[in-house]
Parts: C-alpha cells; sequence; structure tokens
C-alpha cells in the first residue's frame, strides 16, 4: 500500500463519523479516536440530521503523518455502529 498522499503533514484534519442517532454517539467516537490522538487536543462537533435519524460527529486534530491519520480512521471503521466516514 503506498503512502503517497496531497497532505503536507503534520496538517490539521476534519475526519467524520456518521450513524444513527443515539445518545451516547458522540461519547462512542471520543473513546474510538482518544487512544490514536491524545495527549494532543481534539475538539468534536456534533450535528443531527433534518429529520434527527442520524448523527455527525466531526473530529477536529492534528494528524502527525499518514499513518495517524489511517490509525483515527481504522478505529472509526471497526465499530459497527459508524455507517460512514469522511
Amino acid at each position: 500500500m503506498s503512502t503517497e498522499t496531497l497532505i503536507e503533514f503534520p496538517a490539521d484534519i476534519a475526519v467524520k463519523a456518521m450513524g444513527l442517532h443515539a445518545d451516547d454517539f458522540e461519547e462512542l467516537i471520543a473513546e474510538l479516536v482518544r487512544p490514536h490522538i491524545e495527549p494532543a487536543p481534539v475538539k468534536f462537533t456534533t450535528v443531527a440530521s433534518k429529520e434527527g435519524k442520524y448523527l455527525s460527529v466531526r473530529i477536529h486534530f492534528t494528524a502527525n503523518d499518514h499513518e495517524h491519520l489511517i490509525s483515527v480512521y481504522a478505529a472509526l471503521k471497526s465499530e459497527e455502529r459508524v455507517l460512514y466516514t469522511l
């Protein structure tokens, strides 16, 4: 797998995880990604869909390199409640 990327690291990144609306969804996302991001600062922004069926959680952090970014995506994709990532 090639690690070529157009992103210059370190880079401020916003990754989005989407799933069905649940009170604990943002907390679930935080638990999944914090081990891959901390002790660096991380910010979460949560938005409900127009109908309220889905939640989108945006994770703002500084990715140190391509592998760091991939580890965050891998953590999100390992969870069945995460339906989509961007």
